[in-house]
């Protein structure tokens, strides 16, 4: 048992490593400094550089504000760089997940050089996400579980198959009502991971 706790521990640093390794590269590319992202993502020098080498895991938030100060999608962080394909399978989605945050994304669509995007967002009983506003619409579709949906400071509950359309400029979240992990399907246009 312990083998196996060390081995998951070994692929999380390795992934760790990985996301620091692209947030280097793509700074790098742009020719910013630590101090220089660090700035602009509000976080200290010593914090990204600890990120870059795989030590310290950024929250969701702050990987949100790194991907936009280096003007990239957020799923670029975690696959490099983007692919020509159209079909994704199962076990080859990108996921986002913090490891201590009671929610995760998962990428459906294959990349985000399109128009749209596909995410499958899983909350935990207790998940509370900070709101978060963006450009563009979204269609929800809760796949699993009862979650209300705030957009624009309303309340939508939502039950297994209700689906919402909304404007994403509004600020909007979404909460589990009950103690059942829930799953929500949506399409974003455009891409805001």
């Amino acid at each position: 048992m312990k083998k196996q706790a060390r081995q998951k521990e070994a692929v999380s640093i390795e992934r760790d490593a990985e996301l620091g390794g692209r947030i280097h590269e793509f700074r790098s590319e742009r020719g910013l400094t630590l101090a220089g992202l660090a700035a602009r993502v509000g976080v200290t020098r010593s914090f990204l550089s600890s990120v870059e080498r795989g030590i310290a895991y950024p929250s969701i938030m702050v990987l949100r504000s790194i991907a936009a100060a280096l003007e990239i999608p957020v799923f670029l962080l975690f696959t490099g760089r983007e692919s020509n394909g159209i079909v994704v399978r199962k076990k080859q989605r990108k996921m986002i997940r913090h490891p201590n945050a009671p929610y995760s994304y998962e990428l459906v669509s294959p990349d985000v050089q399109h128009r749209m995007e596909m995410i499958i967002m899983r909350l935990r009983p207790g998940a509370d996400p900070a709101p978060r506003a963006h450009e563009g619409e979204e269609c929800a579709l809760v796949l699993k579980g009862h979650v209300v949906l705030t957009v624009g400071g309303i309340d939508y509950e939502l039950n297994e198959g209700d689906s919402i359309y909304y404007n994403a400029g509004l600020p909007h979240r979404a909460r589990v009502i009950g103690d059942r992990e829930a799953e929500v399907v949506s399409a974003i246009t455009p891409p805001s991971f």
